[in-house]
């Protein structure tokens, strides 16, 4: 029994009459952004993709911009050896979404180390490719990284089987495969048009080559240590560094594969495509000079022969000749 002295048990009701004010505020009208729900054309936050973007060089340019105008991602983290480079993408990040929520980080590492960011951007040197993307795979990530994927055919076996292994998505920057001419000229070479090929050239061109560089004092927030990564040691040289197309970092085999790697991951994909031979490849691989070549080239068993600059006759990037006519494509 209740003593007079007890307290009479709270109900429901009782508490909401004492807590006039409190219910008041709960029960007033919450107003939710429509962007928040994924209406007037924004994708809700929970349906986006994060990204961390590494490496803001020439090739970085068009994907950074596409990407911070494409309101189904965010850009959480952007990376750059370079502290100049680093902090003018995080400002324009910041200044697109009208916030100061995007990171800006000299290592790479510090992107893997978070869990909320899906997908990673790898627009560095070649010798950068396979060990960021690794990274990223490894901690839960996928990953767009530029062609080529990889420096040497081993890293790329090996990235290649790391992604299959932890189930990751891995996408390679091979753009020329969605142009619409190259499209039609593998389509019309697999149907036959121009009979049994026998014969490919593909005009790669050449970088300068690289030349012993005088020392130069690194620039004030730049960390050369860890721009050459994996690669040996070499004086700092502003001209070793740069990204240009006339040479640069390009122009050395460490830190890329040359004309082979930039154009050749291009313009040989093609001719895989082409010829129906994605999960396969040439036979063998033969330079200058053998059995008189005067061009560099490749053979598929049975099949052509693929020669690196060779003239041609319509001057395009890609000439495929068959027993029946021939088709070139690309200027």
């Amino acid at each position: 029994m209740m003593k007079k002295t007890d307290k009479a048990p709270i109900s429901r009701r009782n508490l909401l009459r004492s807590s006039g004010v409190a219910v008041a505020a709960v029960a007033a009208p919450t107003v939710i952004p429509s962007s928040a729900l994924g209406f007037g054309g924004f994708t809700a936050p929970s349906e986006r993709i994060t990204l961390g973007m590494i490496g803001f060089g020439l090739m970085m340019r068009g994907h950074f911009s596409r990407n911070l105008g494409d309101k189904s991602v965010q850009i959480l983290a952007v990376c750059d050896v370079d502290k100049k480079k680093r902090e003018a993408a995080r400002d324009a990040v910041n200044q697109k979404y009208g916030n100061n929520d995007c990171a800006c980080y000299n290592e790479h590492e510090k992107i893997m180390e978070r869990g909320d960011i899906d997908a990673c951007f790898v627009i560095t040197p070649d010798h950068w490719h396979v060990p960021i993307s690794l990274d990223a795979i490894r901690t839960g990530k996928d990953v767009y990284v530029e062609k080529p994927m990889s420096l040497t055919i081993r890293e790329g076996r090996l990235l290649a089987d790391t992604a299959r292994r932890h189930g990751a998505i891995l996408q390679v920057g091979s753009q020329q495969r969605s142009e619409s001419s190259f499209g039609k000229a593998v389509e019309m070479v697999r149907n036959g048009w121009i009979g049994k090929v026998h014969t490919i050239y593909a005009r790669l061109g050449r970088f300068p080559d690289g030349v012993v560089l005088p020392e130069q004092p690194i620039p004030e927030g730049f960390d050369y240590d860890r721009w050459l990564g994996p690669t040996p040691w070499f004086p700092y040289n502003a001209n070793r560094v740069k990204g240009n197309y006339g040479g640069g970092w390009r122009s050395y085999w460490e830190y890329g594969a040359r004309k082979n790697g930039d154009w050749g991951a291009h313009h040989y994909d093609i001719i895989q495509w082409a010829l129906g031979m994605d999960h396969s490849g040439p036979e063998f691989f033969f330079p200058i000079g053998y059995n008189g070549s005067e061009y560099q080239g490749y053979k598929y068993k049975n099949g052509p022969t693929i020669y690196r600059d060779h003239p041609g006759k319509f001057g395009s990037m890609i000439e495929f000749y068959g027993d029946k006519g021939s088709i070139g494509v690309g200027r």
